[in-house]
């Protein structure tokens, strides 16, 4: 590694000898502002088994500044065990690979976070009620290290198994990019509807909370909830291209993304292109031809089983035997060790995420988890195929993305995108476009 600073380079150089895990931290210059659009106040380096804390000053004026890049590249090339106490903050103001999530190891494990404010320091304390910008610089950095020293003293690095791994890669990693992008909006229609900051001209940041019980992630920032943006009082009118007039707001939504993903999970084969309520409607009616009031019971039909559990009348249906054996089956594994795996990333599902367990309870949470690991497998996807390209996902909701498209990426790029979440012709889509998020419609199929 190299640096004009010998003492830079000899730090770097016992903490790889040593080869022990080491804990990372990084302060914000602002706490109050998204971790995309503030700097790197301060990182620390805790050698664990040492007990040994380093300094790295970026912008706080008590020390020499360290130069981002190279501490950057530095900490990306250690080859020792790297936690962070919130990796998808950290990678958002200092990129650095192969980072470990202290509390998503913590949380999938006892089922609990760590509870920063109990670490704050008074000068924390105090100053935070200040309101002042960039106040972290103010504090000193004895402050930082005491509290950063504190919450390292409250945790143990564990075996990592395959499922934290893949959430800890896949889910953080792209929900860090896709915040990062920002959402573009009309700042006097935004203001109108949230008392939240604009923290740059015209975008704004939502923020993803990976740390839930059954994997969906939460998205609330600055008294924003954006996962749940409302429909009908025009708030979503605010939500526009960056590109103006060479832009246009695109969803893509999975249609009846649940029935699907139980196809997935019960090897039940659907053609793409099958209409999975008429499919059922068929079978609960008795008939070839539905209208459109029997598709609306059918669908009623449909989730009444999802969610509230098989219906004797309705066991003889293939697609509602093979669930009600799937539900079963994981419900047994459950009861006999105390954790189920998810289908794909295989993480726990345990007695200490699950409060007062049923069969149907425990299935609506292994449903959930799918979804998400789904959905954000394919985000991922997407964000690599836009890497070189000016479109962008801007948004998540569980079973659908919103997209700022430019104009110049053209069909071909829509089309890519579309064959990416698609899934290998698996999960049926719907595609919709217009100037804003609420002026969408349908454009596919």
């Amino acid at each position: 590694m190299e640096s004009k600073n010998s003492g830079y380079d000899s730090v770097f150089k016992e903490v790889c000898e040593h080869g022990g895990d080491v804990v990372l931290g990084i302060v914000p210059c602002d706490p109050f502002l998204h971790p995309s659009v503030t700097q790197p106040s301060v990182v620390f380096m805790r050698d664990v088994k040492r007990r040994k804390t380093h300094a790295f000053s970026l912008n706080h004026g008590d020390s020499l500044a360290t130069d981002k890049s190279t501490l950057s590249l530095n900490l990306s090339k250690l080859p020792n065990r790297k936690w962070v106490f919130d990796k998808k903050s950290f990678i958002q103001m200092v990129p650095v690979v192969g980072l470990l999530d202290a509390n998503l190891h913590k949380f999938l494990g006892e089922g609990e976070t760590m509870d920063a404010s109990k670490f704050e320091t008074p000068a924390h304390r105090i100053l935070y009620r200040s309101g002042v910008a960039n106040l972290n610089n103010v504090i000193p950095i004895l402050k930082h290290q005491e509290m950063f020293d504190g919450m390292c003293d409250s945790f143990t690095p564990g075996n990592t198994d395959v499922g934290y791994l893949k959430e800890n890669k896949i889910v953080i990693e792209t929900l860090a990019a896709l915040e990062q992008n920002g959402i573009h909006v009309i700042e006097e229609c935004f203001r109108k509807h949230f008392a939240a900051n604009i923290p740059r001209p015209n975008t704004v940041f939502s923020q993803y909370n990976i740390y839930t019980v059954t994997g969906r992630p939460s998205n609330h920032f600055d008294n924003v909830n954006y996962a749940a943006l409302n429909k009908e009082n025009g708030v979503r009118n605010c939500f526009t291209s960056r590109y103006g007039k060479d832009g246009k707001m695109v969803l893509i939504d999975y249609a009846a993304f649940h029935p699907r993903i139980i196809c997935h999970l019960v090897k039940f084969p659907l053609a793409i292109d099958v209409d999975i309520y008429q499919y059922l409607g068929q079978m609960y009616f008795k008939r070839e031809n539905l209208g459109d009031y029997e598709i609306g019971e059918a669908k009623k039909l449909t989730f009444r089983q999802l969610y509230g559990g098989v219906e004797p009348q309705f066991e003889t249906i293939k697609y509602f035997a093979r669930l009600k054996s799937f539900i079963d089956q994981n419900w047994e594994e459950f009861k006999k060790q105390g954790f189920v795996l998810t289908p794909i990333f295989k993480r726990k599902i345990t007695n200490k995420h699950l409060l007062d367990p049923n069969p149907n309870k425990l299935f609506n949470y292994i449903l959930q988890a799918t979804e998400s690991e789904i959905a954000i497998q394919a985000l991922n996807a997407v964000n690599r195929y836009l890497e070189n390209k000016r479109t962008r996902a801007v948004l998540y909701t569980y079973d659908s993305v919103l997209f700022d498209f430019h104009k110049d990426d053209g069909s071909t790029t829509l089309n890519g995108v579309m064959t990416v979440m698609k899934m290998g012709e698996r999960f049926p889509i719907k595609v919709y476009a217009g100037d804003s998020y609420a002026s969408v419609s349908q454009i596919y199929p």
